[in-house]
């Protein structure tokens, strides 16, 4: 998921670096969840697979920490956020 400007600051100085770590060393170039393949089509979707970093406990940008950060493939990731995405909409719709 991209990080949005207001929230770039937010994010640890080492971001890109925890963020390769997490990704391509601790899980290989692999969601850790499903275990789709970054660069391939996916085995579900088929879509070609972008591996992300998601905040999994804590979702704020600043709970960086390895622990909390998982390399997901977008199926996972927009599954994941989902349920904080709808509610940031309900947030949002109420007068």
């Amino acid at each position: 998921m991209p990080i949005h400007p207001e929230n770039r600051k937010r994010y640890p100085p080492d971001w890109k670096l925890r963020r390769r770590f997490v990704c391509f060393v601790r899980a290989r170039g692999r969601c850790e969840w499903c275990g789709a393949e970054h660069g391939q089509p996916h085995p579900l979707t088929g879509s070609r697979v972008v591996l992300t970093t998601a905040h999994i406990f804590d979702h704020r940008p600043e709970a960086a920490g390895l622990l909390n950060l998982a390399a997901l493939c977008q199926r996972c990731h927009n599954r994941h956020d989902a349920p904080m995405r709808a509610a940031n909409r309900r947030k949002r719709a109420k007068p």
